[in-house]
């Protein structure tokens, strides 16, 4: 409930960062709208992952142990004993414990007397000696305690995988990079955030938090089991090997058959017991998001030009970039498209394939009409070139004519008066022939 309500704090602290307002202000603003129009027409990098995990427990097993662990506490508590007699022959200063079977065994071994007095005392240098305890070194004991060992084994690998595994594979990571050309300056801009969950365990696991709680009960317990005075003891003595034998005490006692019953089942127990998935956010940066990365650019250089004593004047007068239509923004449209309308599946899918194929027809026709336009207007183009190029060649016969005419005009005219001046060379050549006669 704690982490619900931290992230409804943060959730208020985001739409107050981002009121209606505050919006509606910066579509008037002229450097707000130059510099994201530049952001948009730009070259920009963006990477955003963020995975939880999702935790399936088998409640199989720890439905077994649950049922044992009662008959399990009995038996350590109340261990099975048996008296332990232990004979050995000492010295007479040595022995502690005479009984009749001292004197029986003294007198069938007379080696062991040294001395017979007349008062009919018998001393002997070595006598048998009986010990007689309790011992907690049998079967059943050993069994339960090498029940116990590879029973904190089962429990503890579970409790590790399950509350500490993949830790290091969850969180939130973002990165973007960007290039602005601002005409006057470029802008290369890095953002790096690296969001890491410090626990994940029942606390961050509500739905789950009934059978945490009986695994972390489970794993107590059976710790607390194996630090007992009783296994303790149990150590030094061999362990047992599966399968068991099944002695009186197991096969008719309750808590040993329960126990009987434990073992058997963790031998047979193949499965992991639990299954930890990792659960990744789409991928798919949406329009909000992405003018949300934005705004916080166009706010650090904002921060950053506004600290900066020397800097230059940024002219926003220039004419806006013009934006294209790549793969990002045709899957920001789909997403908008699929979590804002109310249609099924089924029928999202029939009325996009159907409006697609039916923009594309339209498409194909507009560009083969203007292929058509382009065909005609290039044949117009061709035709007049032609007409001019014979228009200009006529122009240039008539030309040629007037001006061979002109030529040959010109030539007689020249010729008359070549011999026009030879006819009055010959009228004077004649007139001094005369004058010398």
């Amino acid at each position: 409930m704690a982490n619900k309500e931290n992230t409804d704090y943060v959730h208020e602290t985001y739409l107050n960062m981002n009121r209606e307002e505050m919006q509606e202000g910066l579509k008037e603003d002229r450097f707000y709208n130059y510099f994201y129009n530049l952001l948009e027409t730009g070259s920009n990098y963006c990477k955003f992952s963020n995975a939880r995990l999702v935790k399936s427990i088998d409640e199989e097993w720890v439905a077994a142990i649950e049922e044992a662990l009662p008959s399990l506490h009995y038996v350590i508590v109340n261990p099975r004993k048996f008296i332990e007699e232990d004979r050995e022959v000492v010295n007479v200063a040595m022995a502690r414990n005479i009984t009749t079977e001292s004197i029986r065994h003294l007198l069938q071994h007379s080696n062991l007397i040294d001395e017979y007095k007349e008062d009919g005392t018998v001393i002997p240098n070595r006598i048998l000696n009986v010990y007689k305890e309790e011992s907690i070194n049998i079967y059943e004991n050993r069994f339960v305690c090498t029940l116990i060992a590879e029973l904190q084994y089962f429990v503890n690998k579970r409790f590790n995988m399950i509350f500490e595994a993949s830790k290091d594979e969850v969180g939130t990571f973002f990165e973007m990079q960007s290039r602005v050309d601002n005409y006057t300056e470029v802008i290369d801009y890095k953002l790096s955030v690296n969001i890491k969950e410090k626990q994940t365990d029942v606390n961050n696991e509500t739905e789950n938090a009934n059978i945490f709680n009986r695994i972390i009960k489970i794993h107590q317990q059976i710790n607390m089991l194996a630090a007992t005075e009783f296994i303790g003891m149990m150590r030094r003595y061999p362990a047992v090997s599966h399968p068991i034998v099944k002695t009186n005490a197991i096969g008719k006692n309750k808590d040993y058959k329960a126990c009987h019953k434990l073992w058997n089942f963790i031998h047979s127990y193949s499965r992991v017991g639990y299954k930890v998935n990792i659960v990744k956010q789409d991928p798919i940066i949406s329009r909000q998001f992405e003018r949300d990365i934005y705004n916080t650019v166009i706010r650090d250089y904002a921060i950053l030009h506004n600290n900066m004593e020397f800097h230059n004047e940024i002219n926003v007068d220039r004419p806006l970039k013009e934006k294209k239509m790549d793969v990002k923004q045709i899957r920001q449209l789909l997403d908008e498209i699929v979590r804002n309308t109310e249609l099924s599946d089924a029928n999202l899918r029939k009325l996009l394939v159907k409006e697609l194929t039916d923009i594309q027809t339209r498409r194909k026709a507009e560009l083969a009409e203007q292929e058509r336009i382009n065909r005609q207007k290039k044949r117009e183009i061709q035709r007049n070139q032609l007409k001019s190029s014979e228009e200009g060649a006529s122009s240039a016969s008539k030309t040629d004519r007037t001006e061979g005419r002109a030529k040959e005009g010109s030539k007689g005219i020249s010729e008359r008066a070549r011999l026009m001046r030879q006819k009055r060379r010959d009228k004077l050549a004649e007139k001094k022939a005369k004058k010398k006669k």
